[in-house]
């Protein structure tokens, strides 16, 4: 017979490559499973220590604290904003107490002020009193605060005399820097 056949059967190749594949993907699937199993026994065992319930609520007074602390900031800006603007119509506006103060205390003994009218633009006054030379002081002192540059074009509007009660009256008008 023939020395050149061989009874046992040679090992197929492609076989043993489809056992590698299947032996591969079986331990893979295996080590996934693995994984999965612990993960999940790794959230249980953090619910169970970490009580979901106590961080919600550590969250709520959280955001309760913070839109109070919201609520309190919103106010502290709208003050601030109201002090603000305040302050720029303040220090905008004129000066009308110390404009009607100098006024007053530049008129001289013996004179009496009849009328004072003062709207935004201009101040006028009615002042009368029985000696020329007081008029004149008063003058001169409206003069003076013309110069000081608390008031500008300084106008006499009248100067009378009435002879029964013998009193002089002076009208003056001034506009307001």
């Amino acid at each position: 017979m023939d020395g050149s056949i061989n009874l046992v059967s040679p090992k197929n190749e492609q076989l043993e490559k489809e056992q590698r594949r299947l032996r591969i993907v079986r331990i893979s699937a295996l080590a996934i499973m693995v994984m999965v199993a612990g993960i999940a026994v790794l959230v249980f065992i953090i619910n169970l220590t970490l009580p979901l319930n106590a961080i919600k609520h550590n969250e709520d007074v959280t955001l309760s604290n913070t839109s109070v602390l919201h609520k309190k900031l919103a106010e502290y800006y709208l003050v601030e904003d109201r002090v603000n603007n305040l302050s720029n119509v303040i220090s905008k506006r004129q000066k009308l107490p110390d404009i009607t103060d100098a006024l007053l205390a530049i008129i001289p003994s013996g004179l009496s002020v009849g009328s004072m009218q003062v709207n935004s633009k201009s101040i006028s006054l009615d002042i009368s009193g029985s000696s020329l030379i007081s008029m004149n002081k008063l003058i001169d002192n409206v003069v003076t605060l013309g110069q000081q540059k608390l008031i500008k074009n300084i106008v006499m509007q009248q100067l009378s005399l009435d002879v029964k009660s013998n009193n002089y009256a002076v009208s003056i008008q001034a506009d307001i820097q």
